[in-house]
């Protein structure tokens, strides 16, 4: 019973690091080297409704890397690893150098977890009433 639990706490720990290590390190590594140059072809010198061909690649680099971001970041740790996983978070922050970097993705992630208690909250009161 002990050793099942502690492999699900390595695992969900395992889990935020690596979900970490992979938005942090790979994922800008992807865009500029894949990605990023891809779009710029593909868009190349053309505008659209005044706005620049680099705008639109900024804005279209922008969009993916939030949507790495929804997919690998605080939330998604926390919802498929856990409280272990928002360790592993930190520790691999710790990993990359700075643990204070990993402040901004806490904070992210302590206002998620507010709004989505704010919401359950009242979805509750609706239905009771």
């Amino acid at each position: 019973m002990v050793v099942a639990s502690t492999m699900g706490i390595v695992k969900s720990f395992a889990g935020g690091l690596l979900m970490t290590m992979v938005l942090v390190v790979l994922v800008p590594i992807i865009c500029n080297q894949y990605i990023s140059p891809a779009i710029v072809d593909t868009v190349g010198g053309s505008n659209f409704l005044m706005i620049s061909s680099e705008m639109l690649v900024n804005l279209i680099m922008w969009a993916i890397i939030l949507g790495f971001m929804v997919l690998l970041g605080g939330t998604m740790i926390l919802k498929k690893c856990g409280v272990f996983g928002v360790l592993g978070l930190i520790v691999a922050y710790w990993l990359l150098g700075d643990v204070t970097d990993a402040l901004i993705p806490l904070l992210m992630l302590a206002l998620s977890v507010i709004i989505m208690k704010t919401i359950k909250i009242k979805k509750e009161k609706k239905t009771t009433h």
